[in-house]
């Protein structure tokens, strides 16, 4: 009986430890880096009844250090007094110009038909996108994220973690999201991300009309960045935004993370699916495992396995927090790995089976 579990024990912490040394990869390269921002770049942010947060939200972008960048705001059929309020800072700065979008019977509240019309306007051809409920990191941001558009790189994917506040709670969500984004970036740097945030990225304009844009899922309510990811980045084409300045930080609760976790599974290619899935029940099974193994058999090697795997898992993962500047929930980091399981492991199963695109 000790022979098999040791074995089956053994195979379960391979195969974690094996998803991580795979990540390894892009959490011990240096960051990029590109020598100059560029010249010319629109910022496009997506706008839909957010009067309260616009304020704020045009503050930090007025504070923005680059010297030539042009401000798209696209409101999407607001009822609020949103459109006002981007009028009004549209006529006190010369660089903005305001996309008003109105339904139509056709594209009733699309996402990406408004998006489509702000990029259509859009001036300059290198783009970068976020939302106004966000905290940017610093006024160097829009520098910092267009220097990554050089070479062949077409595609900036952005880092996006939850804004700090007190409380069990938001560590655990905050550790969870540093995980996603390190199995997305990890992801990145051997074949292609699998997600990527509406609060912070970037492409081009060639590269969004080389691949017709949004046309061919446009009807798809929800997914509208990860789709396409799916449809337009490769390895070559996307650079990774790690640094500090790149980042960006927005506000969630934890059943508005449920709702958004939900529908990005639900847009992941069948192999993302299952390369997930046996990383989750992986880490699954090594807990249950190493509690089982702990107190049934009680042997040097079952301790060995366990503290192998911690060590391995736990200095890439802390490499990451301190690449994405997370260090404060990578402490106790086995405690948060345990609850991020429970709470990614429900959504996971329910969406398991979801139709895959």
């Amino acid at each position: 009986m000790y022979e098999y579990f040791l074995i089956s024990f053994g195979v379960v912490c391979l195969v974690n430890i094996g998803y991580y040394l795979v990540f390894s990869k892009f959490v011990f390269s240096k960051s990029e880096k590109g020598d100059k921002s560029v010249d010319e770049v629109s910022v496009l942010i997506y706008i839909k009844n957010q009067e309260k947060q616009l304020i704020k939200f045009l503050a930090q972008i007025k504070n923005q250090t680059h010297p030539n960048f042009e401000l798209v705001l696209i409101n999407n059929a607001s009822y609020d007094n949103t459109l006002e309020v981007l009028e009004a800072y549209a006529k006190e700065n010369s660089n903005t110009t305001v996309v008003n979008v109105e339904n139509n019977e056709a594209f009733w509240g699309s996402k990406k038909y408004a998006l489509t019309l702000g990029i259509k306007k859009a001036k300059y051809k290198n783009l970068l996108f976020t939302t106004p409920d966000v905290e940017i990191s610093s006024p160097d941001w829009i520098n910092e994220m267009s220097k990554l558009y050089h070479a062949n790189k077409q595609f900036i994917l952005g880092y996006v973690n939850f804004k700090k506040t007190k409380g069990i709670g938001n560590k655990v969500l905050r550790y969870t999201r540093l995980l996603t984004n390190l199995y997305n970036f990890g992801w990145a740097a051997i074949q292609k991300p699998f997600i990527a945030w509406e609060n912070n990225l970037g492409y081009t304009s060639d590269l969004f009309f080389e691949n017709n844009g949004f046309s061919g899922h446009m009807n798809e309510q929800t997914g509208t960045e990860d789709l396409f990811v799916q449809q337009a980045v490769t390895k070559k084409n996307v650079a990774l935004a790690t640094s500090v300045n790149t980042s960006v930080r927005i506000s969630s609760s934890l059943k508005d993370w449920i709702d958004q976790r939900g529908n990005q599974l639900k847009h992941y290619k069948a192999t993302v699916k299952f390369a997930l899935g046996l990383l989750y029940f992986s880490q699954l099974l090594f807990w249950v495992l190493a509690i089982i193994g702990s107190i049934v058999f009680q042997q040097p090697l079952i301790y060995l396995f366990i503290g192998v795997r911690f060590v391995i898992v736990g200095v890439i993962i802390g490499k990451a927090a301190f690449k994405f500047s997370e260090k404060e929930v990578f402490y106790l980091f086995p405690l948060w790995e345990l609850f991020s399981i429970c709470l990614q492991i429900p959504i996971f199963m329910r969406n398991l089976f979801s139709k895959s695109v």
